[in-house]
């Protein structure tokens, strides 16, 4: 009877501010796992218009604002934040309720974090002690991410009803068995301030990552067990045979959409809807794509900003891998062009779906990601790229047209190590060093892309102005002695265009004048040398209107 009772409540019940009583609304917060780290892939990237979420930041890079609603595209919680479970509770959820009902999420959930940081009361003590990453997202939210949460709730409950919570939080609080107690205050204090019931209100959440996959906080799945002792209408969402990352800390993709359905699958029985998990397809003994193209790069050999730098190593592809500048990093967003960025044009000969490959050594947790887009899509975070030693793993995918496109790739963290990429077509990544670069080029000397590994004091290159470049453009160059110098342009293709030097030059800071009216629009650079000193800086040219 009591079962009936509730299942009555979560379907007919309306919340006294919602305009829809068909708009099913649900919270989300919590840490890394539920704010998202897996890779958005193509499959990720199309919803049903049913599926929504309320942006809880203003996100410029999606043409997102806070407070409004909008197709639940990842990414869900921040501006460039990964798949997580939210991703496929809501999917699941519009598959399997009547066309009349819609789904919204809210999602504010801070990487790394404790349970205090949501204590209504007592946050700013914790938040105080926060490292500096950690404070940068607590100030996307206003520095309160519990009162941020209750504001944007606030806002959601004027279109429709509040009618869960979901939860995935407890890595930062392993081993704690106060943490039950803990999560029922944040949500006995979201019930009052919301104005909900808890027969009518669960609270979903979800375990860490299993000690099945060797989760490194496995040990806290026996203290999240124990939640529903101390709140009467919570469920705990089961973490076992869920995929993660290397760093058994994260859930891959796989991982985020396998616990983000089982969510859904209990908050459907909760309503009487009966669902069965999907079962695990079948390894092809065939690759189901065969593929026609795989396209090589060489990192060091395109476009390289100067926060990155060039190593020479024997076992990496061309003698030379690319790693940013130790302590360089860009948690939060990808690293502004043109310093922070690594640019790869390349053409494609068919429209199709393409996979960005990538041969990598992440060694740890804290050198494992990057961000990638093409063209003037958004930043991508790829997370959880942890290698033993030299591997190609996948970085993203992307459904493109025949003809030319950019691949830009910016880091996140410092100390991982880019070697080859490979653009393709193909299902399965390549073996061994791949094919032969279409862009290869000789390391330490002034080549396509190459920058200056050692900085010699006193040298210097400045950027071209104006750029972008129509017609004249003025390149300045600085030397601290008298010496000869070679300043060359030279195209995508690595071949020359001009010398603008080639002479011997004086001591001090020198301007000479380059003139792109013959050239066709695209990218280009320009490299000089001088002594033991080169370096390069790229130009982008435009034709004239």
């Amino acid at each position: 009877m009591g079962r009936i009772l509730i299942i009555g409540l979560l379907l007919l019940s309306t919340n006294i501010f919602g305009q829809d009583p068909n708009f099913h609304i649900y919270l989300c917060f919590g840490q890394s796992n539920m704010e998202g780290q897996g890779a958005i892939e193509t499959q990720d990237k199309t919803v049903d218009p049913r599926f929504q979420v309320m942006e809880a930041v203003t996100c410029s890079n999606l043409g997102r604002t806070k407070g409004e609603w909008y197709a639940a595209v990842p990414p869900l919680t921040r501006c460039y934040s990964g798949l997580s479970p939210a991703d496929y509770f809501g999917r699941t959820m519009v598959e399997n309720l009547p066309d009349s009902i819609k789904v919204g999420l809210i999602n504010v959930s801070v990487a790394g974090c404790k349970i205090e940081l949501f204590d209504k009361d007592n946050y700013q003590s914790y938040a105080s002690t926060a490292e500096s990453w950690m404070k940068n997202i607590i100030n996307e939210y206003g520095g309160n991410p519990y009162a941020h949460l209750v504001e944007v709730a606030q806002m959601a409950q004027q279109s429709g009803v509040i009618k869960g919570i979901l939860l995935h939080q407890g890595e930062s609080n392993t081993g704690d068995n106060q943490w039950p107690s803990k999560v029922k205050g944040v949500y006995d204090n979201l019930l009052a301030d919301l104005e909900l019931t808890p027969e009518t209100t669960p609270l979903l959440a979800g375990e860490v990552v299993h000690a099945s996959q060797g989760g490194v906080c496995a040990s806290m799945n026996s203290i999240i067990a124990k939640l529903p002792q101390s709140i009467s209408n919570s469920y705990v969402i089961s973490s076992e045979n869920c995929t993660d990352a290397s760093d058994n800390l994260h859930f891959d993709a796989a991982g985020y959409r396998k616990i983000g359905t089982r969510y859904a699958i209990q908050m459907l029985s909760l309503m009487g809807i009966e669902v069965t998990e999907p079962e695990e397809p079948e390894e092809p003994e065939e690759p189901e794509i065969e593929g026609t193209e795989a396209i090589f790069y060489e990192p060091e050999c395109a476009i390289v900003g100067e926060n990155w730098d060039i190593i020479e190593d024997i076992e990496a592809s061309n003698g030379a891998y690319i790693s940013v500048m130790d302590g360089i990093e860009s948690i939060d967003e990808g690293a502004t062009a043109p310093e922070g960025t690594i640019d790869i044009p390349f053409t494609v000969s068919t429209d199709g779906t393409y996979t960005i490959y990538a041969r990598l050594n992440c060694p740890s947790a804290d050198d494992d990601s990057y961000w990638v887009k093409v063209d003037n899509s958004a930043f991508e975070m790829v997370n959880g790229l942890g290698t033993s030693g030299w591997q190609w793993l996948t970085l993203s995918s992307f459904d493109l047209s025949e003809g030319e496109h950019l691949l830009t790739i910016s880091y996140r963290e410092d100390g991982a190590k880019l070697d080859k990429i490979c653009i393709s077509d193909y299902a399965t990544a390549p073996e061994g060093m791949g094919d032969e670069a279409e862009n290869k080029c000789e390391i330490g000397t002034p080549g396509v892309g190459v920058k200056q590994i050692e900085a010699n004091e006193g040298f210097s290159l400045g950027q071209n102005f104006p750029n972008p470049v129509n017609g004249k453009t003025s390149i300045s160059f600085e030397i601290p002695k008298e010496t000869y110098v070679s300043l060359k342009v030279i195209n995508i293709l690595g071949v020359e265009i001009e010398e603008l030097a080639g002479k011997e030059f004086g001591q001090g800071k020198h301007t000479v004048e380059f003139n792109s009216e013959n050239l066709s629009e695209g990218i280009y650079f320009y490299t000089i040398k001088a002594g033991d000193y080169s370096a390069s800086q790229r130009m982008l040219i435009q034709s004239k209107k």
